[in-house]
């Protein structure tokens, strides 16, 4: 169903990716034009941050309010001095860039920031004064997620999970995000493009990957999928995971995934045999940041 998805727009506002699709950011017409066909496929939810470029102000250009859809923003890193008031004036910011009255969800994007009661005090301002509905953190790594799943001070949290990366798997992350009452969204399904790559085709540092990749392109094969359909169909089929954040470029992506995930009634198969089967993979492959 559509309403499990959120579409990102980071690849609206910078260049994005190590598999992009366009080799540059859609034009301002393109990206109204993804926009509009998300809403009228049923997305209902949509990802941004102060610092995806200008992703928040074409949003707001767009007039995303009309649409009655919820939107998520993210705080800039690295606050410094009079740190409360300077959340609130972001967030007031953001909702200027968005021409909206509410947001729906507010994150730290950086985790660190979960621990600076400056920064947490900030966003539950926010809250109380209704500027955001929800707030929450986005994260990279196993030990923030669990801290913050755990803390009870936030509503919804943003996790990198896919195929390669099944890190929380090990851990009692989801039951304690379902205890909890935190919204879960996973984002990065095609680990930035790297799921989808060309496997003769891979960057001298990512070049390890390949046997990995060879093993999630037989086990796709085995059951019929493309690994672009499996990687999508993993992260979405999994039910402790309340949305899946995806990014694309061009309307043809858009639709095809609304394609996949209309007809993953039998995937269950294959991903009881993607589940778990990818989880000691090296930090440096599945960490982007850790990338060259």
């Amino acid at each position: 169903m559509p309403s499990k998805l959120c579409l990102g727009t980071v690849q609206f506002g910078l260049k994005y990716g190590i598999n992009n699709a366009i080799g540059r950011q859609p034009v301002k017409t393109e990206t109204f034009d993804l926009l509009k066909k998300a809403i009228d496929l049923g997305i209902t939810t949509f990802d941004t941050a102060s610092v995806y470029g200008n992703a928040e102000d074409l949003l707001g250009d767009f007039n995303i309010a009309k649409d009655s859809v919820k939107v998520i923003s993210k705080l800039k890193p690295n606050i410094m001095d009079d740190i409360v008031n300077n959340v609130i004036k972001e967030v007031e910011r953001s909702l200027k860039r968005l021409k909206l009255a509410l947001i729906d969800g507010y994150l730290l994007h950086d985790a660190k920031d979960f621990y600076r009661q400056e920064i947490m005090k900030g966003l539950q301002i926010c809250k109380e004064k209704s500027l955001v509905k929800n707030i929450g953190v986005s994260v990279y790594g196993v030990e923030d997620a669990l801290n913050a799943v755990k803390s009870g001070l936030i509503d919804y949290i943003q996790i990198p999970y896919n195929v390669f990366d099944q890190r929380l798997n090990e851990t009692d992350f989801f039951e304690l995000a379902d205890k909890n009452k935190v919204k879960v969204f996973a984002r990065s399904a095609f680990l930035q493009g790297l799921l989808l790559m060309d496997i003769d085709k891979l960057p001298a540092h990512l070049i390890e990957a390949r046997p990995y990749l060879e093993k999630f392109n037989n086990i796709t094969n085995d059951y019929g999928y493309s690994r672009s359909e499996a990687a999508f169909l993993f992260s979405y089929c999994n039910p402790s995971i309340d949305k899946v954040v995806f990014g694309v470029e061009t309307k043809q992506q858009l639709e095809f995934n609304l394609k996949i995930v209309s007809e993953s009634d039998g995937f269950k198969g294959c991903y009881d045999e993607l589940y778990n089967r990818f989880n000691k993979i090296e930090r440096k492959i599945i960490v982007p940041s850790l990338w060259n």
